[in-house]
């Protein structure tokens, strides 16, 4: 099932006044199952620490995000918009403190997990320096892998005998079978070479499916034309509390 890529626009980068962080044993209980997660595609632009500060509602927690993994889940809240911040002195009182917006990502209510995709900004847009999409997990379960195409260009991908086909733009699913055990299977990545008019591989290689968890492939437009790079990230599959 195919899953489309949900496109977020920032709605300004401006300074947020400084919220004081919440005592975690005293929030209200949020709308059950709105968890996100947050990765970043390539390394940290410099001078963004990390941990980042992520700011939800009027909470401001810090959250590693690691290169080659999702983070820890994050709850998202009632206004669905979760920010990634800096504290600054405000120059207006130096004295004071107050948060610059990094990123900004607003989940759709309908969506109760998602994943937050931090792409940094070649060049800054005022304080904003990466842009961020929201990808809805629902279909996204043990053993299968997602595969998002941020390029401009096709991506096709050969899992033994599977084909996936994922449009500039878009995302989908391989949907792995029941696997009560680890799984050997040949992969091959190509793209649709727009001017010479057909398929180049990528790589091909095999991989391990397991049921214990899924993975993430990102692809976007490399810096040469012609050029896709491709990013992975492992995402464990949550154990549900008994």
């Amino acid at each position: 099932m195919r899953t489309t890529l949900c496109y977020i626009c920032f709605l300004f980068a401006g300074i947020l006044p400084l919220a004081g962080q919440a005592d975690s044993g005293g929030d209200k209980p949020r709308k059950p199952g709105r968890t996100a997660w947050f990765a970043c595609i390539a390394a940290m632009p410099n001078g963004v620490e990390n941990p980042v500060k992520v700011m939800s509602g009027k909470e401001v927690t810090e959250l590693e995000i690691p290169r080659y993994m999702t983070s820890d889940p994050v709850k998202i809240p009632d206004d669905g918009i979760l920010r990634i911040v800096r504290e600054v002195p405000d120059p207006q009182d130096p004295k004071k403190m107050k948060y610059l917006v990094l990123a900004e990502a607003k989940v759709p209510e309908n969506v109760r997990e998602s994943l937050i995709i931090l792409s940094p900004l070649p060049e800054p847009k005022g304080d904003l320096l990466f842009l961020a999409k929201v990808q809805d997990l629902a279909e996204f379960k043990g053993g299968d892998r997602l595969f998002i195409n941020l390029s401009t260009t096709q991506i096709r991908v050969r899992l033994g005998d599977t084909k996936v086909a994922v449009p500039a733009g878009q995302a989908n699913i391989y949907k792995s079978p029941v696997l009560s055990q680890s799984a050997n299977l040949p992969i091959m990545y190509e793209f649709y070479d727009p001017e010479q008019k057909k398929w180049k591989m990528i790589t091909a290689s095999t991989i391990v499916v397991r049921p214990t968890r899924r993975e993430i492939c990102i692809f976007n437009s490399g810096t040469r034309p012609g050029n896709i790079e491709k990013h992975k990230i492992l995402f464990p599959v949550q154990m549900e509390s008994p």
